[in-house]
């Protein structure tokens, strides 16, 4: 199972969003992440459209991407979340992040655009971490 992801790099390697796509449709999507191609799933019933990675195409760097594996711990958090609360979002963290691998901060999910993974990231102030529920 791979994560939800709502907004992807268009058949114009334009940032384009899931809402965006069920009215604008294109033949392929690609991760702005990791490059690798990615499926849209129309709005059906009461649910949102989103994309999600295509698991016969990922790429190197896809291996890798948060959207493709997300922690252990973050989808045993969700799949207790909704046994109380059927409905409910997952929390994505969104802080400063220092990668040690390039040396590089960025903002954002814990993901090194110029590493290509988030396992070299460490908290840049680690008593201060944002979370934001998209």
């Amino acid at each position: 199972m791979y994560a939800k992801s709502f907004m992807v790099l268009d058949g114009n390697e334009r940032l384009t969003g899931a809402l965006t796509a069920q009215s604008a449709p294109y033949d392929r999507y690609r991760c702005p992440l990791c490059g690798s191609a990615m499926t849209f799933h129309p709005e059906y019933h009461a649910e949102r459209p989103w994309f999600e990675h295509r698991q016969n195409t990922l790429t190197a760097r896809g291996r890798h991407c948060p959207y493709v594996k997300p922690e252990r711990v973050e989808m045993q958090r969700i799949k207790q979340l909704r046994r109380y609360v059927p409905d409910a979002r997952a929390l994505i963290r969104k802080t400063d992040w220092l990668c040690a691998g390039c040396d590089s901060h960025y903002h954002g999910e814990q993901y090194c655009l110029i590493c290509h993974t988030g396992k070299h990231s460490r908290h840049a102030n680690p008593s201060e971490v944002t979370v934001c529920a998209c």
